[in-house]
C-alpha cells in the first residue's frame, strides 16, 4: 500500500478534477468525455489547461504507469460522466472546487461502487463499499486535515495510477471539451 507521502502538494491547488482510468485507451477516454481525439490542441501543462468560466474547457489526457490520467484545472467533466467513462474500465475520480466542495467517485464497468465527500465523510457511507474497499481505505485520515491527500492516495490505491506534479508540469495531450449545459 502506498502512503500519503508525496501528495502534500495538492493542498496548494484550488480547483481541479483528477481521474485515473484503467482499461480503455486515450482516444476512447477523450470521446467519452465529449471531446474529439482528432482536435487536440498543442500539448499543454496543467497550469496551461486552466479553464476560465468564459472560455473553452480544456483537459490534459495522457498515459501514466498503469493507465491513463485526465487532469482538469478548474474543471469537472470527468466527474459528470463517471458511468459512461467507466464502461469496460475502472476509474477513480477526485474533484475539488474553489469552495472546497469535494467528491470522490470509484466506478467499475459503468457502476458506481462508492462516492463520498472526503472533507465531510470519514469514507464511503455505503457499508458494502466500506467493507469491499477496507484495505484501500486503511489509514487514510479523511476530513479537515487530510481530505485531499487521502483522496489522491485512494485514487492510487484503487487504480495504481499516481497523480504526480512532474506529469502535470510536463506538456501532455490537451483536448477541448464541448460547452457544459447552461444548468451546470
Amino acid at each position: 500500500m502506498h502512503g500519503l507521502r508525496g501528495y502534500e502538494w495538492v493542498d496548494t491547488l484550488e480547483a481541479y478534477c483528477f481521474t485515473a482510468i484503467v482499461g480503455i485507451g486515450i482516444d476512447d477516454a477523450i470521446r467519452r468525455l465529449g471531446g474529439d481525439p482528432a482536435h487536440a490542441t498543442r500539448p499543454r501543462t496543467f497550469d496551461e489547461c486552466f479553464w476560465p468560466a468564459d472560455g473553452p474547457q480544456l483537459a490534459q489526457v495522457g498515459a501514466v504507469d498503469g493507465g491513463l490520467l485526465v487532469a482538469e484545472h478548474n474543471g469537472w467533466r470527468a466527474e459528470e460522466v463517471v458511468g459512461p467513462l467507466s464502461q469496460g474500465a475502472r476509474i477513480a475520480c477526485f474533484f475539488r472546487n474553489v469552495q472546497a466542495v469535494m467528491r470522490f467517485v470509484y466506478a467499475v464497468d459503468g457502476r458506481i461502487v462508492c462516492e463520498f465527500d472526503p472533507l465531510l465523510d470519514p469514507g464511503p457511507r455505503n457499508s458494502i463499499a466500506r467493507h469491499s474497499l477496507a484495505d484501500a481505505l486503511q489509514g487514510l485520515p479523511f476530513g479537515l486535515f487530510g481530505a485531499e491527500s487521502s483522496a489522491l492516495t485512494l485514487v492510487e490505491r484503487l487504480t495504481s495510477v499516481r497523480v504526480a506534479p512532474s506529469w502535470l508540469d510536463t506538456p501532455q495531450r490537451c483536448v477541448v471539451l464541448p460547452p457544459l449545459p447552461a444548468d451546470c
